[in-house]
């Protein structure tokens, strides 16, 4: 339903990753804006900080100040849309996403919002005993929220010892191949120190020995190019266009 009855065409509103910025996009955010039916729906970004504090740059404000100012550029966004609104995103942008959806909307009933999308979701939902490295949320909307396998940040085993050790303030900076080696560079190692600290409980060991699989992924793709070669932005791009 929309205010016609019947949903022509449908916004969808987008947050992109962290350090996302005009003429500085992800590519799973791309592919996905690539492979919508643009008859059906449109796809615009919604820019906030994208920052990370100290890791995006100095002077950066905080994730959760980024975040909230997503919160705050989406609520302006539905409410400007001429049409019936998704709203999602990737990475950093998905929390900011899922977080105005669970407490932004249930507030302001005014909102036309049919549907949240996100990729690389750090809430992603559990999964055959996996889920987001943030915690798995719902929303009060239909969710549809695509992971690529083996990505730490939307697809980690509940009991992985990486949700201990990793640092909430470098995983989401992830971006680029560099950051992402620092990453899995500082994780492995603190594993590693955990595993000798461990030495008297070895039924841990393999606990920990696939955490540092986990975190050396970083140093692949499963975070960032596998949303596209392995077509899960595209997928995402289907399952939006139910709602339209």
């Amino acid at each position: 339903m929309g205010r016609e009855g019947i949903i022509a065409m449908i916004d969808l509103l987008w947050l992109d990753g962290t350090w996302s910025a005009p003429g500085k996009r992800s590519a799973a955010s791309e592919a996905l804006r690539l492979s919508l039916d643009s008859t059906r729906v449109r796809f615009r970004y919604v820019d906030y900080p994208a920052t990370f504090g100290p890791a995006t740059g100095v002077g950066d404000i905080s994730p959760a100040e980024s975040i909230s100012a997503g919160m705050v550029g989406l609520t302006f966004a539905v409410a400007e849309s001429p049409n019936v609104c998704a709203v999602g995103g990737y990475s950093q942008g998905a929390m900011a996403a899922v977080a105005f959806a669970r407490e932004i909307l249930p507030q302001r009933t005014n909102l036309e919002v049919v549907a949240v999308g996100a990729l690389g979701n750090p809430h992603q939902l559990t999964h055959s005993g996996r889920a987001g490295i943030a915690g798995p949320l719902s929303v009060p909307r239909p969710y549809f929220s695509v992971y690529a396998p083996f990505d730490p940040i939307a697809d980690l085993p509940m009991g992985s010892p990486l949700r201990s050790v990793a640092d909430l303030t470098e995983w989401m900076s992830i971006r680029s191949p560099e950051a992402g080696k620092r990453w899995a560079v500082d994780n492995v190692e603190k594993l590693a120190k955990q595993k000798a600290q461990a030495w008297w409980a070895p039924w841990r060991w393999h606990d920990i020995e696939n955490a540092i699989r986990d975190a050396t992924f970083y140093l692949g793709t499963k975070h960032t190019t596998d949303y596209v070669t392995g077509g899960y932005a595209v997928k995402l791009a289907r399952m939006i266009e139910q709602v339209a």
